[in-house]
C-alpha cells in the first residue's frame, strides 16, 4: 500500500495541508516549528486508527485489491470517522520468517538508544522469526527496537546452531559444509551492510553464548568496539540493520530527520539504501532540515516545503510547481551554500536536466569513492566556465578538488582531446547519459520490479531490444535536426534553424527544412558556411546515422534522451524519473559493465 493523497487541517502549527499524486520517495522539508513532526504524528496516527486527517490508500499490489481488503484500488479515509476497511487490514498483518508487508515502518527522530541489557539466549528455544510478528512491529518507538534487535540476532544465531545440530544428528552422512549452506550465518546479512555502509570496517562474528557489544575492525586490522565508530556512522547503521531485520514490502515508511547526526554523504547513502528495501516497493516519506537532501531530491518532483504563513492557503508547496511570490523559497532552500564543506571533490555535471541527473551520476559515485560530491552545473556553456576558471579556485580553497562531466553531444575526437586536456573536464563517451540506460538485460529487470511485465505478459527481453532498434530507427529525422545544431553551434557558433512539427515530416523534409532556414539568414551567418557546405554535411550525416544503425554505433551516438524517453513512454509504459532510478541500482548490483565508462570516469577522479 502507498498513500496517494493526504489532506490535514487545524492541527496546529498547520492550518490547512494537502499533497497529492504522491510518489515512492517523498521530501517534506520547513524550518522548525513549520509542523513537520506534526505532519508525521498525524500520518502515523491516522493509519494507526486515529483518524486524524483525510487520506487516500492505494493498493501496490493485487492482493490487497480483493474483496477481503480494499476491495478496489483504494480505501478513501476520512477526518474523525473511523475506516474499518483499513482498521481490517491492518489488524490483518500477521507475518512469519521475518516477513514485514503492506504497513507502516515508523522512524523517529528520537534514535538516542540507553544502555543495551544483553539478555541470555534460550538455547532450548527457536528461531524468533519461526514465529509470528505482528503487522504493527515497527509502529513501536525506534530506540526500543534497537534494544530487542541486540537480544534477537544472538538468539537467532543460537536458534542457528540448535538447528545445525539437529540435522547434523537426524542426517549424520552428510558434511558440515553442506549444513552451513543449508542454515547461513544470520549475522552475515548484517555484516554486509556493515561492509558496503562503512568501506574499510569489517564487523567481526558474534557469539551467542557471550551476548555482548558489536566489534568491528578498522582498516588496520584493529579490533574496536561498536560506540568507537562516530555517532553518524553508528546511527546509519542501526537504523539499517533494524529495517534489514524483516523483508519490509509495499509498505509505507516514515523517517523524521534522515540527516539527523550525518554528514550528507551519509545521509545519502542511508536513504538509497532504504530506497533499495523491498524491491523499490515501498513508499518513503522523509521529515528533513537538510537543504542537501532537497538538492538532491529535487528532480524526483516529490519534493514540498511548509509554509508557516497560515492563511488558510495549502501550507504545501511542491518546489517544482512554486508560484511567482514563492519563488525566493528556491535559492533560500533548494541550496546548500555549505557544498565545499562536504569532501574533497566536486563534480560539476552539465544537462538541461542536471538535477536529475546528478541523482544518477551520484548514485554511482558513491559506489566509487564516497568523498565524490555531484553539483548540477547546469548549461554546457557553464561547464566550460568553470573549466576555464577551475585551477584558480582550486588553488584559493584548499583541499578542494574540481572536476566537471558534460555530455559528448557532437564533439569531434580531437575536440574531445584537446578539452580533456588538463585532466579536469571528463566527456562521456556516448552522447547523454541515457544512451547507457538502454540495456535490454537491465530494463527489462527494471519492468520486473515494477510489475510492467504483469500488465504486460508478452514484454520480454527480446521485445524491449526490438523495440529500442525500432525507435533508434524512426529518429533518423530528430538526429539528424539535433546533430545540425550542434554541428552549427560547435563548429560555426551559431544558433541552428527552428522547425516546427518536426515529427509530422519526413526525413528528407527536415533536411530541406534546414537548408531552405539557412539558405534565408546567410546574412548572419559565420562566413564561408554556404548552402553547398550544409547540404553536402546532411548527407555525410544521413549516410553515417544509417551505418551507425547496421554497426552498432547507434547505441554511443544518437540522441540517447530522446530514445530512452520514447522506451519508458511506448514500451514500459512507466515515468522516466522512476525508470532511470531504478535501472541505476539495478546496472550498479546486477550488470555493472551497463554504466562502465560512467564508472571509469569516476576511478579516473
Amino acid at each position: 500500500m502507498k498513500i496517494r493523497s493526504m489532506e490535514l487541517t487545524d492541527y496546529n502549527p498547520i492550518k490547512y495541508l494537502q499533497i497529492n499524486d504522491m510518489g515512492n520517495t517523498i521530501v517534506i522539508a520547513g524550518a522548525n516549528g513549520s509542523g513537520k513532526t506534526r505532519l508525521k504524528d498525524a500520518i502515523v496516527a491516522t493509519l494507526q486508527g486515529n483518524v486524524l486527517m483525510n487520506m487516500v490508500i492505494e493498493s501496490t499490489r493485487p492482493e490487497e485489491e480483493v474483496e477481503k481488503y480494499f476491495n478496489g484500488k483504494t480505501i478513501n479515509i476520512n477526518k474523525g470517522v473511523k475506516n474499518a476497511v483499513l482498521d481490517n487490514y491492518i489488524n490483518s498483518r500477521k507475518y512469519g520468517a521475518g516477513r514485514y508487508v503492506g504497513s507502516l515502518v515508523q522512524i523517529d527522530s528520537n534514535r538516542d538508544v540507553v544502555k543495551l541489557s544483553y539478555s541470555p539466549v534460550n538455547w532450548l528455544g527457536g528461531d524468533p522469526d519461526d514465529e509470528e510478528s505482528a503487522g504493527n512491529f515497527y509502529f513501536s518507538p525506534f530506540r526500543n527496537r534497537w534494544q530487542d534487535f541486540v537480544n534477537y540476532i544472538h538468539q537467532k544465531s543460537a536458534a542457528r546452531d540448535k538447528k545445525i545440530a539437529e540435522a547434523v544428528k537426524a542426517d549424520p552422512s552428510k558434511v558440515g559444509d553442506e549444513w552451513l549452506k543449508k542454515y547461513p550465518n544470520p549475522f552475515d546479512k548484517y555484516k554486509d551492510i556493515f561492509k558496503k555502509t562503512l568501506p574499510g570496517k569489517e564487523l567481526m562474528d558474534i557469539d551467542p553464548a557471550k551476548p555482548r557489544e558489536f566489534r568491528y575492525k578498522d582498516a588496520s586490522g584493529q579490533e574496536l568496539d561498536f560506540k568507537s565508530l562516530s555517532s553518524g556512522e553508528t546511527e546509519i547503521i542501526k537504523i539499517l540493520f533494524d529495517i534489514a531485520r524483516k523483508d519490509i514490502r509495499h509498505s509505507i515508511v516514515i523517517v523524521d530527520e534522515p540527516d539527523l547526526h550525518l554528514h550528507p554523504t551519509l545521509t545519502f547513502q542511508l536513504i538509497e539504501s532504504l530506497k533499495s528495501i523491498g524491491d523499490h516497493t515501498n513508499q518513503f516519506i522523509f521529515l528533513t532540515h537538510s537543504s542537501d537532501l532537497i538538492t538532491t531530491y529535487y528532480s524526483t518532483g516529490d519534493v514540498y516545503f511548509i509554509d508557516s504563513i497560515q492563511d488558510g492557503t495549502n501550507q504545501a508547496h511542491r518546489l517544482k510547481d512554486l508560484v511567482n511570490e514563492h519563488q525566493d523559497l528556491v535559492p533560500l532552500i533548494g541550496q546548500n551554500i555549505g557544498l565545499f564543506a562536504v569532501g574533497k571533490k566536486l563534480v560539476f555535471v552539465e544537462g538541461e536536466d542536471s538535477s536529475i541527473d546528478r541523482l544518477s551520476y551520484q548514485k554511482i559515485a558513491q559506489t566509487i569513492d564516497p568523498e565524490i560530491r555531484i553539483i548540477p552545473a547546469g548549461s554546457v556553456l557553464n561547464i566550460m566556465t568553470l573549466n576555464s576558471i577551475e585551477e584558480q579556485i582550486r588553488k584559493s580553497i584548499f583541499g578542494i578538488e574540481l572536476y566537471m562531466i558534460r555530455d559528448r553531444d557532437g564533439l569531434e575526437p580531437t575536440q574531445v582531446a584537446s578539452l580533456e586536456k588538463n585532466g579536469r573536464i571528463k566527456i562521456l563517451k556516448r552522447r547523454h547519459i541515457e544512451n547507457y540506460f538502454l540495456d535490454e538485460e537491465v530494463l527489462f529487470k527494471v519492468a520486473v520490479k515494477f510489475y510492467v511485465t504483469s500488465k504486460i505478459p508478452t514484454l520480454s527481453q527480446e521485445v524491449i531490444k526490438n523495440g529500442i532498434m525500432d525507435i533508434a530507427k524512426g529518429s533518423l529525422g530528430y538526429n539528424i535536426y539535433k546533430n545540425s545544431k550542434e554541428y552549427l553551434i560547435i563548429n560555426h557558433f551559431l544558433k541552428a534553424p527552428s522547425i516546427k512539427s518536426l515529427e509530422k515530416l519526413s526525413f528528407d523534409q527536415i533536411k530541406s527544412a534546414i537548408v531552405a532556414e539557412i539558405a534565408t539568414n546567410t546574412e548572419q551567418l559565420a562566413s564561408g558556411l554556404t548552402t553547398p557546405l550544409v547540404e553536402k554535411w546532411l548527407n555525410k550525416e544521413e549516410a553515417s546515422l544509417n551505418a551507425k544503425l547496421k554497426n552498432g554505433q547507434w547505441i554511443n551516438d544518437y540522441q540517447g534522451k530522446y530514445i530512452f524517453g520514447k522506451v519508458c513512454t511506448d514500451i514500459l509504459k512507466e515515468d522516466q524519473i522512476k525508470v532511470r532510478h531504478a535501472y541505476v541500482d539495478i546496472a550498479l548490483t546486477d550488470k555493472p559493465e551497463a554504466i562502465k565508462d560512467i564508472i571509469d570516469i569516476f576511478k579516473g577522479m
